[in-house]
């Protein structure tokens, strides 16, 4: 917050800020939601329909992930409640599916022909690498965490605005159909206009009151 706001002006701040994390929701969930799927598509085809209930070891070696889902399985068992790898695949965090796009997984999955054009069919050729898609991964990941933990996202290195539009990219490189839905209840870039008119006011009443 700046220096010589006043209370009512970081409380405007604050709630600029809220309604701008609000905003990023459907994107978010539009593009987890696909991303989610589609990975577990690929990696049902090379290491079997229950992947997640029985993790083979070489492509999930992370204790934190093996405690997760034994977790998730303990908790349906006691509760005598059935469960699947569905039930298990909608209980993996963000950061889960990330993590497969990391260079030790190029053995694993992406030097596979096809594995990364059958996430991204509509990728363009030369964007469709692992790499170019972790640093975008990167980018959401971080706006993303920022707004699950409440911190001010307006004014992140990484820009809310590029993490909307790269969301938008990689949701229309998995289905261009999916974003002609999302655009239906997608206001991000309204309220992003009047987020910023709001902090342009706010900016010339401080410079007023100031001097």
């Amino acid at each position: 917050m700046g220096e010589n706001d006043t209370p009512q002006m970081v409380l405007n701040k604050y709630h600029r800020n809220i309604i701008l994390s609000e905003a990023m929701i459907p994107v978010l969930h539009y593009f987890e939601i696909l991303l989610r799927n589609r990975i577990d598509k690929v990696i049902k085809k090379y290491y079997g329909e229950d992947w997640l209930i029985h993790a083979p070891l070489p492509l999930i070696n992370s204790s934190k992930d093996i405690k997760k889902i034994s977790e998730i399985i303990d908790k349906f068992s006691r509760e005598q409640r059935k469960f699947s790898h569905d039930t298990v695949l909608s209980q993996m965090t963000f950061g889960f599916w990330c993590a497969f796009f990391h260079k030790r997984y190029d053995p694993l999955l992406w030097h596979r022909k096809n594995a990364l054009k059958s996430i991204f069919p509509h990728l363009p050729k030369k964007n469709r690498t692992r790499g170019h898609i972790e640093q975008k991964l990167l980018k959401i990941k971080s706006i993303r965490n920022r707004i699950a933990h409440h911190e001010p996202v307006w004014n992140h290195p990484v820009s809310v605005d590029e993490v909307h539009q790269i969301c938008c990219e990689l949701i229309k490189a998995m289905s261009p159909n999916a974003l002609d839905l999302l655009s239906k209840i997608d206001c991000f870039l309204e309220v992003r206009r009047f987020n910023q008119s709001d902090e342009m006011q706010s900016h010339m009443d401080a410079k007023e009151r100031f001097g």
